[in-house]
């Protein structure tokens, strides 16, 4: 009887590089059928959605322009905001939104997803949406069709998105 001894495979440095960056290609694809979305997982780049002062540019204003109420408001998802460097789960399964939800949708002209929630349906069915720490609508925000919805947010991963943020403000983003 001949044994023959198994040659042993060693992966070095440059290859477990390329099998990462094949794996998160691979998983970002499952995720895309997964959850129904062009955009899985989105690095949160602006502060337009954290509660730096809410009391001033989310409970007042929502209060002032559409008369919600404070304990309205907090009983909407993410009420404590997104903050910068997060890293949002989009799902687009349900393609059903309500007042409230945070989604993640496209503006012509603007290279980059927005992330935003949802404050008024409008009669067309259209909706408006305002950035919880921005002390007003953007003339886009008014009217965001439903094609245009990537998906609206179902979890956050605080902070892991920081270092796609850095890297997108050196390139001049």
């Amino acid at each position: 009887m001949v044994v023959r001894k198994r040659k042993k495979i060693r992966i070095g440095e440059d290859g477990w590089t390329i099998l990462a960056i094949i794996s998160a290609f691979l998983l970002i694809k499952i995720l895309e059928v997964v959850l129904n979305t062009p955009t899985p997982l989105v690095a949160v780049y602006s502060t337009s959605m954290q509660h730096d002062n809410p009391n001033l540019t989310h409970y007042s204003w929502l209060a002032k322009n559409f008369g919600y109420s404070k304990e309205y408001i907090d009983s909407w998802p993410f009420p404590n905001g997104i903050n910068e460097g997060d890293v949002a789960v989009v799902s687009n399964i349900s393609q059903n939104y309500t007042i409230g939800d945070v989604i993640v949708y496209n503006v012509p002209g603007v290279n980059f997803p927005i992330i935003h929630r949802i404050i008024a349906i409008n009669p067309d069915g259209t909706y408006q949406t305002k950035g919880d720490n921005n002390f007003g609508q953007l003339p886009y925000e008014k009217s965001v069709r439903a094609e245009q919805i990537n998906g609206k947010v179902i979890f956050i991963f605080p902070k892991i998105g920081y270092f796609k943020v850095l890297i997108y403000k050196l390139i001049g983003g």
